[in-house]
């Protein structure tokens, strides 16, 4: 609780509460994602499993554009920090995807994106990003299936049969339980 304060004791006090409440949610996320793959990056350096220093420039860069978000929410451009956000969040996951396939726990990454419309943009943009989400996991899965696309890790029909469709209901899911949660309490923060 003490961390969210002192994050919160940054924001403009002009904000409104859905302002303060979205420069939150991208300033805390920017950090998390920051951390995680800090730790997943030591996680892989005492495993000995790191593969190559292009990862740290990778995570570098991201870390900018992450830091670039936060700077935009504490300074009364929210709205793009989320989208910027948002954008990000989603090319890392697609290229994951399209680069291991839908198969990986990683692929529930785009919950994410899904998460961050949802409590920053509204209602619809979390539909149409989970509605995206669910055309690209059966596209990617399709692909793999003709041979058009090949992967690291290799197509088995399931990435159609179930992987595809279960990703779906999980993003829509969550989509529906958030959505049903953010209208009503979108309305009581305008009143």
């Amino acid at each position: 609780m003490f961390f969210i304060n002192q994050i919160a004791s940054l924001l403009p006090t002009s904000y409104s509460l859905y302002d303060q409440a979205s420069a939150m949610v991208v300033i805390v996320t920017s950090l998390a994602i920051s951390g995680a793959m800090i730790l997943l990056v030591v996680y892989w350096l005492v495993t000995k499993s790191f593969e190559t220093v292009k990862t740290i420039f990778a995570m570098l860069a991201i870390m900018l554009g992450l830091a670039g978000c936060i700077g935009l929410a504490l300074n009364y451009q929210v709205r793009l920090a989320a989208w910027i956000l948002i954008v990000l969040m989603l090319l890392l996951n697609v290229a994951n995807m399209l680069g291991y396939g839908i198969a990986t726990s990683a692929s529930a990454a785009y919950l994410i994106p899904i998460l961050l419309a949802m409590f920053c943009i509204g209602v619809t943009a979390g539909y149409v990003i989970a509605f995206l989400g669910c055309v690209i996991v059966f596209a990617i899965a399709f692909l793999q299936s003709k041979e058009k696309l090949k992967t690291f890790l290799p197509y088995e029909v399931s990435h159609l049969t179930f992987d595809a469709p279960v990703l779906s209901l999980v993003y829509l899911l969550v989509t529906f339980i958030t959505g049903s949660w953010i209208t009503p309490l979108k309305e009581f923060l305008f009143q």
